[in-house]
């Protein structure tokens, strides 16, 4: 969420969408584990598959939590709207966008 500045300035953003070509940057966060809430961000092309995304990105993300158990399944949410995708679908096919954020819980 921006953070609206007291006094005017005039300089670029560092992490506008222009600067980053074909990737994008996005958010992950878990909501049901009250000891892991730590966010991530991570810089991925958006050809990248949403089974790519899975293993390369969200696995080792999610691996860092003790909670998390083997073979665990998870519901997701793209801003806060239910989402479900098919490991050969791009993110860009999905409507990932720059800065979206996927929250996830245990299912």
């Amino acid at each position: 969420m921006a953070t609206p500045a007291l006094y005017d300035y005039n300089f670029p953003s560092r992490s506008a969408q222009e600067l980053y070509g074909d990737d994008i940057l996005v958010n992950m966060v878990q909501t049901d584990d009250m000891w892991f809430r730590s966010g991530a961000t991570v810089r991925v092309p958006k050809a990248m598959t949403w089974g790519d995304f899975y293993q390369t990105q969200f696995l080792p993300y999610v691996s860092a939590n003790p909670h998390t158990k083997a073979g665990q399944a998870y519901s997701f949410q793209l801003q806060d709207v239910d989402f479900t995708a098919k490991d050969e679908q791009t993110l860009d096919e999905l409507g990932v966008g720059h800065k979206h954020t996927f929250t996830f819980a245990n299912a």
